[in-house]
């Protein structure tokens, strides 16, 4: 019966919603996680449990600033919040070049924001042999408020994940911590 509702209306897949178009205000990815107070009561700020870490799981960082990274995709973001937290920096990468929001960034409220680029072929040898330079532009676009408020540009053409991760390091030692 469905088989003949789907051959008359000519399209077998219009049961399907289209895609919804995307949002100014999801906000969630770009946010640092809320912490429950002392009572275990979600402070006044957020009661999204999304956003909520229980009060036993707190990192203690032996850097207290948070260090933001951003930057187009197979950069090495993750790469260099894996190592940086490694070391014990307070770091997350925000995936601002998915988002329409050009100050998403900003939502996190770092000290340091870091800014990865890299070429279309570093791109592709990194696991993404179709990226085309059209996408790498429209992310460049995406990023261009972060690039302009980044306390430290690293392009990472040819530089291995230690590289990077020493760059970011040693730059933090030279400045002041909050």
């Amino acid at each position: 019966m469905s088989e003949s509702k789907a051959s008359t209306s000519g399209d077998p897949d219009h049961h399907f919603a289209p895609p919804s178009p995307p949002s100014d205000t999801d906000y969630r990815h770009a946010r640092w996680p809320r912490l429950t107070g002392s009572t275990g009561a979600p402070d006044a700020v957020s009661s999204s449990p999304v956003l909520q870490r229980p009060a036993r799981t707190r990192q203690t960082y032996t850097d207290p600033r948070r260090i933001v990274v951003v930057g187009v995709c197979s950069s090495g973001k993750s790469t260099l919040v894996r190592s940086l937290k490694e070391r014990g920096y307070n770091a997350r990468a925000v995936s601002q070049e998915h988002s329409y929001v050009p100050y998403l960034w900003q939502r996190s409220r770092p000290d340091v924001l870091v800014y990865l680029d890299a070429s279309v072929h570093t791109i592709r040898a990194r696991g993404r042999p179709r990226w085309r330079p059209a996408l790498l532009d429209v992310e460049h676009e995406r990023l261009s408020h972060a690039r302009e408020h980044a306390h430290l540009y690293i392009p990472t053409d040819g530089l291995a994940p230690e590289d990077v991760a020493s760059r970011v390091v040693t730059f933090l030692s030279k400045q002041p911590s909050a």
